[in-house]
């Protein structure tokens, strides 16, 4: 666990430190043959997969605790933790735009990665999320600067509406993690 929020604290100092940095990847939607892809979108993923590759696997109660609300305790902390530190940097003078990028991205990446594991198991949580990222950098982009609602997670961009994917994947893992933490009492 100190490992995992350890990770979660470098990892925001890092995207949120990248500011416009930005790593060009190819597009097959949009005006340009390559687009940019901001690295507040990438390192969330990397926390995101850290997290839930250092999480232990089997989802099943202990005898004297429950691992599973154990490591979605650890998932929520690490979510908590990636928000606070961003703000913390917001009020130093970081880019809000930045931040606000990867507190949204992390929370999507964290939903992709609590559905597919409610739906699939551990061994395939991490797939979601690096798929989303691909097809959203290859497919998103319309005008430059301005993807799709959909693919929101390759900008910066602090338009609401970008918000939304993050809340479905939140709200929907949620729902399962839920339901299946209380199914197992």
């Amino acid at each position: 666990m100190p490992f995992v929020l350890t990770s979660a604290i470098v990892l925001t100092l890092l995207s949120t430190a990248s500011g416009s940095f930005s790593l060009l990847f190819p597009s097959f939607g949009g005006t340009t043959p390559f687009a940019s892809i901001p690295v507040a979108a990438v390192l969330p993923l990397l926390l995101t997969i850290v997290t839930s590759t250092c999480l232990e696997r089997a989802p099943s109660p202990a005898a004297v605790r429950r691992t599973d609300l154990l490591q979605v305790g650890c998932i929520a902390l690490v979510v908590l933790l990636v928000g606070v530190v961003s703000m913390i940097l917001i009020v130093a003078g970081a880019d809000p735009s930045v931040a606000l990028a990867t507190v949204r991205n992390t929370g999507l990446f964290v939903g992709l990665t609590l559905l597919a594991r409610a739906c699939s198991g551990e061994r395939h949580q991490a797939v979601p999320g690096v798929v989303y990222l691909f097809v959203a950098a290859l497919f998103g982009r319309g005008t430059p600067g301005h993807p799709a609602l959909w693919a929101g997670v390759v900008t910066t961009d602090t338009d609401p509406a970008y918000w939304l994917p993050t809340l479905v994947a939140v709200t929907a893992a949620a729902v399962l993690t839920g339901r299946r933490l209380l199914g197992d009492r």
